[in-house]
């Protein structure tokens, strides 16, 4: 049985992906390691790099660690003999369990018939059991669980001349996400998005060299600032004769995740515009629906006189929350509100988890561990801004240590709506049941709770949501215009396409609907 009070409150997305090929005699092992190293926030339980000499054996090293700790120095490429002029990363993060065997980090080496290849994935395939069938007939064992690996068993046993017929044959009836970096024996470099386009994947060229990367940070990190999309259903394809983009499959609804831009990628990475501009909207709608509430006098006027302080929970809430508190702030320039860093992550006592495993008590205090609170706070009432809190277990703990060490009175406010549905494209949201928004009627039914019962719940209070249409607005859309080109299926069951046959709590969940024209 899962003990959810050990699962993370946020949402996290599967892996971080980075490639790159140069000329002959030139080794990018290391710049790829130094692009992984910015992806970190993307995977930390596993890391591994394939790397191919020209005209030489393809050599694959991994392990079940964060991947700053695998590649810690260069020695760890020389001691290996990972030189080459092709290699790939992944960064892993896995939506079960606390710790995964090495076999189970990216990338995964696949060789059939002379086809062979390492491939490192991004996303999550829903229809598995379809694909695994396919491989029995060639005898194939896999070595892990992994729907990646699946993926690279897939693509070099399908039939084709060349590397792309291969990959449309193989992929042209997976369902799911997928963004590929692939490094091929036959030295070329590959790189690809699924069609509906749900993780991100991005591409550059520079003094004769090839990028590629789930995030232009990763490009930053190398000095590399100018890059293109990577755009669904397309392949690219360098080599030592150049780069060549195509389609392999016809695009199918835009469905980008939504959550990449407000929440996964990194605040510095570009995707549509700089990605930490739309946490800083999510404040600003945040606080103007803050406003509206006031005005609509469902907030009395007294109580927003009397909060002190809005406090972020450190750190991709702050750029949202300091938006958040400039917002009423100017609305309301007489108030004595302040914006307080009253939250400090601890950051050094890296051997805790260890002891933290194997003793509830710890486990319970896990997140009292993770901050120091500001004795200013004492007393004090405030605003407790937080991005996502998916599963309300830690964020619950961390409030009741607030309560407990004398903080006055707590009003919560979320940058995101309420997660109401899994996610089966990469997050790590695997059921319902873990969802702290979600409870079990008495037959059996998921409910969607409302905000009076969280903040119940809670024992806080005031608690709010940012609405769905004001997350849309903070992306300069309305709700509709990005339903059509967004995945938001852990909010509204928005999915790139009919989820229902892959999620199998549908029946008991009665809020959920699916509307066939736009999934």
């Amino acid at each position: 049985m899962t003990d959810y009070t050990v699962l993370p409150d946020k949402p996290y997305d599967h892996c971080g992906l980075a490639g790159s090929l140069a000329g002959p005699e030139t080794n990018v092992s290391n710049v790829v390691v130094e692009m992984g190293k910015a992806l970190q926030h993307r995977g930390q339980n596993g890391g591994g790099l394939a790397v191919k000499p020209l005209g030489k054996t393809m050599k694959v090293y991994k392990e079940a660690r964060a991947f700053n700790e695998v590649f810690h120095s260069t020695d760890v490429i020389e001691d290996n003999s990972l030189r080459g002029e092709i290699a790939v990363a992944h960064l892993r993060y896995p939506t079960e369990g606390k710790f995964r065997r090495n076999c189970d980090c990216g990338p995964f080496y696949a060789s059939y018939k002379g086809w062979g290849l390492a491939l490192a994935h991004n996303g999550s395939i829903v229809d598995l059991k379809k694909h695994n069938d396919k491989l029995n007939k060639f005898g194939i064992k896999l070595e892990s669980d992994s729907d990646s690996e699946i993926i690279a068993w897939l693509i070099v046993t399908s039939p084709g001349a060349n590397w792309r017929q291969k990959i449309a044959n193989a992929l042209k009836d997976v369902k799911g996400a997928y963004s590929l970096v692939i490094v091929t024996e036959d030295d070329k470099l590959m790189a690809l998005r699924d069609p509906w386009g749900v993780r991100p994947l991005v591409w550059s060229q520079d003094n004769g060299h090839v990028f590629v990367a789930s995030e232009t940070c990763a490009l930053d990190r190398i000095d590399i600032h100018h890059s293109q999309k990577i755009e669904p259903g397309q392949l690219l394809i360098a080599d030592k004769s150049g780069v060549s983009i195509s389609k392999f499959q016809d695009t199918q609804k835009a469905s980008f995740c939504v959550f990449e831009k407000l929440y996964f990628s990194h605040e510095t990475s570009l995707w549509d515009g700089p990605v930490g501009e739309n946490r800083e909207s999510l404040g600003e709608q945040l606080g103007a629906e803050e406003i509206r509430r006031v005005d609509e006098g469902k907030i009395d006027k007294k109580v927003l006189e009397g909060i002190d302080y809005v406090v972020s929970v450190p750190d991709t809430a702050v750029p949202g929350a300091y938006a958040f508190y400039e917002k009423l702030r100017n609305k309301f320039p007489g108030l004595k509100l302040r914006y307080k860093r009253g939250l400090v992550k601890e950051r050094y006592d890296y051997a805790k988890r260890t002891f933290i495993e194997d003793d509830p008590y710890l486990r319970q205090k896990d997140i009292e561990k993770k901050f120091f609170i500001a004795p200013s706070l004492i007393g004090k009432s405030i605003y407790l801004v937080d991005d996502t809190a998916v599963r309300l277990n830690t964020f619950s703990i961390l409030v009741a240590h607030l309560l407990r060490v004398g903080v006055k009175n707590i009003h919560c406010r979320f940058l995101a709506p309420r997660f109401v549905n899994p996610c089966f494209l990469g997050v790590n949201i695997g059921s319902r049941t873990e969802l702290g928004a979600v409870k079990k009627d008495k037959e059996g039914k998921f409910q969607v709770l409302t905000e009076e019962e969280i903040k119940r719940k809670l024992k806080v209070d005031s608690l709010h949501y940012l609405s769905i249409s004001g997350m849309a607005k903070s992306l300069g859309m309305t709700l509709d215009e990005m339903r059509v080109t967004h995945c938001t299926g852990c909010l509204d069951y928005n999915n790139p396409f009919d989820m229902r046959p892959y999620d199998p709590e549908y029946p008991q969940t009665p809020y959920a609907t699916f509307n066939p024209i736009k999934a």
